[in-house]
């Protein structure tokens, strides 16, 4: 145990030395998150102030002025534009308007004869503008109807309930920070793994094949350390810095979490609107924990992969290429887990990395299994477990630790 020590004591010293590295894997989360969420939160939040604080550009044809008085008169929401040059699409898709609306000639006759109108709206959905004007034209034309529909019952003596058989009155149970949280939910693993995976590569690629390059792993190997020790050692120091890189990715998610859900507080707060939930409460304590602990196997069998590649490698380079492909492997892993309805497939919670992403996911959308959470434990640990048996044999391998 003692030669163990002294190898983690040997890595840690010369990891200290390295302050910029240490800085990017251990202080670069609890800055980065932070401003990522931030950042995110202010810029969505202005976005749709903007939006919601300036008239709708709408371009109409209406010939026989059914609609133009009612929009004229709503200068909060529409403002009317000239015909654009070309078409109309190409118009949407450049900006230049919002929403475009062609009204029958024929509409005033429609109206007085009781028949339905049709009214075109040429949108553009990939623009949240343009979904805007859209909506705001439904609900201006929603108003307009209970008038039409009115005075066509009251020309028949029929009361106005006759109209509305039935009434949907909805009551959302979630709010704003649910929403949000549930949709960071799905982009918070994906982060994790990145951090955590680019937090010990270089690392591992320095205390091994960077040993080896600058000569110092044939003078460890000549000590009197057993080799089984110094595969132990390093692979336990490198296990250390892959949990504290855990602890720094889920601090700097918690503190982001913090400074966006007191945005979301302030712009409810504003608005009167009540909070059921905060983003806060979604990352509290027990969630964290729990996150943290989930982690710790998968940061295992990081750490095991990289070791078992990177002694392996000839120079500090070459380990840096041949890492590359688990960097790749850990990103489509992340975005394979940001699918929606993932959750639902029954095979995921079998599937090591994934299923802790999908966990995660769950536990940030306040949605957590507990069964999910479990065998994604465990699963991963048996993970960590065959990949950490591997990279020790491997480091005890005299073909590999030799090799010029």
């Amino acid at each position: 145990m003692q030669g163990i020590w002294l190898i983690m004591k040997k890595e840690f010293l010369e990891l200290l030395k390295d302050r910029k590295t240490l800085f990017f894997t251990l202080g670069m989360p609890l800055l980065l998150y932070p401003l990522i969420f931030g950042m995110m939160g202010k810029m969505a939040m202005r976005d749709e102030a903007q939006r919601k604080g300036k008239p709708s550009r709408v371009y109409l044809v209406d010939a026989g002025s059914v609609l133009t008085p009612m929009l004229n008169a709503d200068t909060k929401d529409f403002q009317l534009v000239a015909a654009p040059e070309g078409s109309l699409d190409q118009a949407l898709r450049d900006k230049k308007l919002d929403l475009a609306i062609e009204v029958p000639a024929d509409a005033a006759d429609a109206i007085k004869a009781s028949r339905t109108l049709t009214v075109t709206a040429h949108v553009n959905n990939a623009e949240d503008d343009s979904t805007l004007a859209l909506k705001r034209l439904k609900d201006v034309l929603k108003t307009q109807d209970k008038t039409w529909v009115d005075a066509r019952l009251q020309a028949l003596n029929a009361p106005p309930q006759l109209a509305v058989p039935t009434k949907v009155e909805e009551k959302d149970a979630s709010d704003l920070a649910l929403q949000l949280g549930k949709a960071l939910g799905i982009w918070i693993p994906y982060i994790l793994l990145i951090g955590m995976f680019m937090g010990v590569m270089n690392h591992g690629a320095s205390m091994t094949a960077g040993e080896r390059e600058r000569g110092t792993l044939m003078t460890l190997l000549s000590t009197r350390i057993p080799r089984p020790q110094i595969a132990y050692g390093k692979l336990f120091a490198l296990s250390v810095l892959g949990f504290l890189s855990v602890i720094s990715n889920v601090a700097g998610t918690a503190i982001g979490f913090n400074m966006l859900g007191q945005d979301i507080a302030r712009s409810a707060s504003a608005a009167n609107t009540p909070q059921t939930a905060s983003l806060l409460e979604m990352a509290g304590p027990s969630v964290l924990l729990r996150v943290l602990i989930l982690l710790i196997p998968v940061a295992l069998a990081m750490v095991s992969f990289i070791l078992m590649v990177g002694i392996r490698a000839r120079t500090q380079r070459e380990a840096g290429t041949a890492l590359a492909p688990g960097m790749f492997v850990i990103i489509m892993l992340g975005v394979f887990s940001m699918a929606p309805g993932i959750e639902k497939m029954t095979f995921i919670p079998f599937v090591p990395i994934i299923n802790a992403s999908v966990a995660i996911r769950e536990m940030f959308g306040q949605q957590f299994n507990l069964t999910h959470y479990l065998l994604a434990f465990a699963i991963n640990s048996i993970l960590a477990m065959v990949l950490t048996s591997l990279a020790t044999k491997t480091l005890n391998r005299e073909d590999v630790l030799f090799k010029s």
